[in-house]
């Protein structure tokens, strides 16, 4: 396993989700990442899309260090290479946001998205100097800052402005400041994992060295994410689609109004539909596997493969199924098992889940493996 955390879920949910921050030290068990893997992924990247920037205290306008270029007849982009040097020389961090297929990025992030059991979405940073690229600020989501290389100072301080979503971001709100008191300050060193929760201001400092490491946000569904999803259900409401006039006319039309919106925030059911609309539409990357699931010859795991669950949570519905990476299943109890047991148990390879089942034919147990790979279920670990 890649990440091996000092605590487990129900302890860390407990003491410091979205609590307090929380260091986890030499987390990255096999950290053998090089500047060779971060020179070829923001290589692979578009540098034109507003995912690729470069900071330098305010974000550097893209034409300064991108060009156009008629690649055989398609316009493509690429670094003004001397320019973004030159940029990085003097203090300037390169930030990477919505990385995606790539292997061992993906298999941090995946294993972040478990332990949080939220989506995710992950972002690079590098530098080579002690400037600040950021002043200091909150984020509007969780962050699990891993360090990959070199180290990153960190100063934490408790928020005055708690659980800010999407929209509240620390630039529009120019009358709260930054709170003096320390919270925490924290060198990082590669292999560190440091847990920010949303709202909790902070400064990352490079420390005049060599310096990588990945922001990986966490997104779980908010209260406020919850009323948006219930507008659907507003117009079933009959109060709701009559005018109004002046408050003393309406003021019972108000009421009743207030009265059955309550009843249907508090429902169950209602809960429940947004949580499948919320799941479904959250998918967790995961690599093709050509060679296996897409070979007519082989119907069957080798026993040592190792397998992962394409999911961050899992939510078992009133009505029997699961929504695993925007499929909906309806499982049986054994399906149910193997789920349930690769969401706690990441990485267990197939002869181990065969020998956790033993009470069924192990036939049985690999044939169903088999399946929920081809669904896009589990997927394979190389």
């Amino acid at each position: 396993m890649l990440l091996n955390f000092s605590l487990n879920k129900d302890t860390f949910k407990k003491e410091f989700l979205y609590k307090k921050p929380c260091l986890f030290k030499g987390v990255v068990s096999k950290n053998n990442f090089t500047w060779n893997d971060v020179n070829e992924f923001y290589s692979r990247a578009d540098i034109s899309h507003i995912n690729f920037k470069l900071m330098d205290g305010y974000e550097v306008s893209k034409e300064k260090y991108v060009e156009a270029y008629d690649n055989l007849g398609v316009i493509e982009y690429r670094p003004i290479t001397a320019v973004l040097y030159e940029y990085l020389r003097n203090g300037a961090t390169l930030v990477y946001n919505r990385i995606k297929n790539e292997t061992f990025v993906d298999c941090i992030s995946k294993q972040i998205a478990s332990f949080a059991e939220a989506h995710t979405i992950t972002g690079g940073y590098a530098a080579f100097s002690s400037k600040s690229s950021y002043k200091g600020h909150w984020d509007t989501r969780d962050v699990y800052a891993v360090q990959l290389i070199g180290r990153k100072r960190w100063i934490l301080k408790k928020p005055n402005f708690d659980f800010p979503l999407y929209m509240q971001q620390t630039k529009y709100f120019s009358d709260i400041k930054e709170p003096e008191e320390v919270y925490m300050d924290v060198i990082l060193e590669a292999g560190d994992i440091l847990y920010i929760p949303r709202g909790w201001w902070h400064d990352p400092l490079p420390l005049d060295e060599e310096t990588f490491h990945l922001a990986v946000a966490t997104f779980a569904p908010t209260g406020f994410e919850y009323m948006q999803w219930l507008q659907n259900t507003i117009p079933d409401i009959l109060d709701c689609r009559k005018n109004f006039t002046d408050f003393e006319h309406d003021e019972t039309m108000i009421q009743n109004i207030s009265h059955q919106v309550a009843e249907i925030i508090k429902d169950k059911k209602y809960y429940e539909s947004f949580m499948m609309h919320h799941m479904g539409n959250h998918q967790v990357p995961a690599m093709l596997s050509l060679d296996v699931l897409g070979n007519g010859k082989i119907d069957q795991l080798n026993e040592d493969q190792k397998l992962c669950l394409n999911a961050n949570l899992v939510y078992l519905f009133d009505d029997g199924f699961v929504i695993i990476n925007g499929n909906k299943l309806n499982v049986d109890a054994i399906s149910l098992q193997l789920i349930q047991y690769l969401f706690e148990h990441p990485y267990s390879s197939v002869a181990d889940i065969v020998s956790q089942f033993n009470s069924y034919p192990a036939d049985k147990i690999k044939k169903l493996l088999f399946q929920l790979a081809l669904e896009n279920i589990i997927g394979l670990v190389t």
